[in-house]
């Protein structure tokens, strides 16, 4: 009996481990803070997973007529369960970084372009 119960547990640790509080689904808004540019507003859509020890992937989508559009993917570091850094580049292909900070069921972000420029400040919020 304690070798069924001892397997149970080593069977269904690592569906629990494998969970951080940055994986899942996020939706709301990306608001474009360098105006007038080729930034627009949108709602978007965030899938975060977990890829490796210490590397997680956030794909990015727009809402358009209802529908999302892949955007792009970014994959950066999570520590401390409340932030997340990855380091890209914008469509001058200029570094620029995404900078999520983790509260609950809310995120909140920032892309900085590499002259330190705000461009763009993320809200979303865990789909339930």
């Amino acid at each position: 009996m304690k070798r069924i119960v001892l397997l149970a547990l080593l069977v269904a640790a690592p569906a629990q481990a494998g969970e951080t509080a940055i994986d899942g689904t996020w939706k709301g808004s990306s608001t474009c803070q360098v105006k007038p540019s080729p930034c627009h507003d949108e709602m978007v859509v965030y899938r975060a997973r977990q890829t490796g020890p210490d590397s997680h992937r956030i794909r990015m989508y727009k809402v358009v007529a209802g529908h999302e559009a892949f955007m792009g993917e970014v994959i950066g570091t999570y520590s401390s369960e409340t932030t997340f850094r990855a380091i890209s580049t914008d469509r001058r292909r200029r570094p620029a970084t995404w900078t999520f900070a983790i509260a609950g069921d809310h995120m909140s972000g920032k892309l900085t372009l590499s002259d330190g420029t705000l461009f763009r400040v993320i809200a979303v919020d865990r789909a339930k």
